[in-house]
């Protein structure tokens, strides 16, 4: 298409050119005609020879060209004939003349006359018309060659082969790899080279393909192993606004926090209560640190069930947004609560160690603040070490466990009762009433001490106490020295004799003063 509208316009540019040299042409033609018939002319008007002008003339006019002739000899017209303008008259545009003067045939330099051709524009404008038609016909005929020719080799060399490879492209199969076929000749021309590109594209293609398959399945295993581990973990899993609002949570939180967790936009402060300003605060600290902040929380007891305990872990995730992590630890503060009572305790008598004691002893004195007298009995038993020499360790510890009985039956719910030593015992009597009835309890327990213990196969073990008592009832007494001063009366109460109990002296009093057992 583009090839006819080029040739178009070349062939109108061309038209115009050459019915303009075509015009040029024919006026040259016909100055070369009356050129021609100068010499004979130069004859005719010498003699005035009408006759001979006339055959001239006759020959001028057979050119189609030439409308009409007019020969004169001085001022006499030998001849006129065609189209020819008369003196005075209006010039036809259609009409041009060529005037030349005729000289002697025998002075060159002497006028004898003129001849005067008229040149038809009409029948020159024809033939330089039907010239250019012509020629226009030519190159139209050249131009459609050309542009066939064209065509066909531009089919048959780039149309088909593109054509082809479209047909091959729609054919493939990316996935399997398959490539365009590439023939002989045609692998190292422009075709070729674009065959390759294309061959080289569905490779890497290819290989994209498969990594991104690969990936995909990938992810998929992976994001099946997070949701099995999402909804399955024990631990809760939630992700948390600025608010502290819960956003989203997997079913161990609900199984931890209990049904009213899974409530659209649950308050995490709400769920912990009385613990929301904690949860806050920690918050606003893992997001204006931007790392992970963890507390624990003690859960009130729910219908059913004790006290539980939890662990928060938030951590932020994005822009106003936190993950979180809630795990049960009930289990293991129980654990840690066993831990720190087998710490505490006695493993033969199930009694207080000395550790045991000094902690509780500790809270009876910030509990009491010595607004109420505190009485600390110091026990020691007599004779033990002759059980255990006699009928052995075992029976010693059956023993020891027997007097743990007895004095924790002589004694309140409220008060401490510890194994400090072999065969040393402490009592802490919180909130006692008065010495006497500290002294009292001193006494049962001696005399349920007294009494001969059985330990088996028929023998009886026979032991007693000596018993120490400092009693506390003004500000500034310690746990040190009231275990102390009581310590010292026992031993004051065991060097009098055993079996008896002796109370402190105090700041600036007389030695202290025992008592023996009934």
């Amino acid at each position: 298409m583009l090839a006819v509208v080029l040739g178009l316009l070349f062939s109108i540019a061309a038209s115009w050119r050459v019915r303009a040299a075509e015009h040029d042409r024919l006026m040259a033609r016909v100055d070369e005609l009356a050129s021609t018939v100068e010499s004979t002319v130069s004859v005719a008007c010498f003699l005035n020879d009408s006759t001979l002008a006339k055959e001239i003339a006759s020959g001028l006019m057979k050119n189609r060209i030439v409308a009409g002739v007019q020969i004169s000899a001085g001022d006499k017209l030998l001849v006129g004939t065609g189209q020819v303008i008369e003196p005075g008259a209006r010039e036809n545009s259609k009409v041009d003349k060529l005037r030349r003067a005729v000289y002697s045939p025998f002075e060159k330099s002497t006028p004898v006359g003129a001849i005067t051709l008229y040149v038809s524009h009409t029948e020159i404008e024809a033939q330089a018309a039907a010239y250019s038609r012509y020629i226009i016909w030519i190159l139209g005929l050249t131009v459609t060659i050309v542009a066939a020719a064209v065509a066909f080799l531009v089919y048959l060399l780039v149309t088909r082969p593109i054509k082809g490879i479209s047909d091959e492209l729609h054919r493939l199969e990316v996935a399997s790899g398959m490539q365009i076929a590439l023939r002989g000749r045609r692998r190292t021309d422009e075709i070729g080279q674009l065959v390759g590109d294309v061959n080289s594209l569905i490779s890497r293609l290819t290989d994209v393909l498969a990594k991104e398959h690969d990936l995909r399945v990938a992810q998929e295993i992976s994001e099946r192993r997070m949701r099995l581990v999402f909804e399955k973990a024990d631990t809760g899993i939630l992700v948390l606004d600025a608010r502290g609002a819960v956003q989203s949570c997997n079913p161990a939180f609900v199984r931890i926090l209990g049904p009213h967790a899974a409530e659209p936009n649950a308050s995490l402060g709400d769920l912990l209560a009385p613990h929301g300003g904690r949860v806050a605060r920690l918050i606003d600290e893992s997001r204006a640190s931007g790392q992970p902040r963890d507390a624990d929380f003690e859960l009130a007891a729910a219908p059913g069930r004790g006290p539980a305990w939890v662990e928060l872990s938030v951590n932020p995730l994005g822009h106003n947004l936190l993950q979180g992590l809630l795990t049960d630890i009930t289990e293991r503060k129980r654990v840690e609560a066993s831990a720190r009572e087998l710490a505490s305790r006695d493993m033969v008598t199930g009694l207080l160690n000395r550790r045991g004691l000094d902690a509780a002893f500790a809270n009876v004195l910030t509990a009491q603040g010595l607004k109420h007298p505190v009485a600390v009995l110091q026990i020691d038993l007599d004779r033990f070490k002759a059980v255990n020499d006699t009928f052995g360790h075992e029976a010693g510890d059956r023993v020891l466990r027997e007097v743990a009985t007895i004095l924790e039956r002589c004694v309140r719910r409220s008060d401490v009762v510890a194994r400090v030593g072999g065969d040393e015992f402490v009592v802490v009597l919180p909130g006692i009433e008065t010495i006497d009835k500290a002294q009292d309890i001193a006494m049962a327990i001696i005399t349920g001490v007294s009494t001969p213990i059985v330990i088996g196969a028929g023998r009886r073990a026979e032991i007693g106490a000596s018993i120490g008592i400092a009693f506390a009832e003004w500000p500034g007494e310690t746990a040190a020295s009231l275990l102390r001063r009581a310590d010292a009366a026992m031993y004051t109460a065991k060097h009098s004799g055993r079996g008896r109990v002796c109370l402190a002296r105090l700041p600036d009093d007389d030695p202290p003063a025992s008592t023996a057992a009934a």
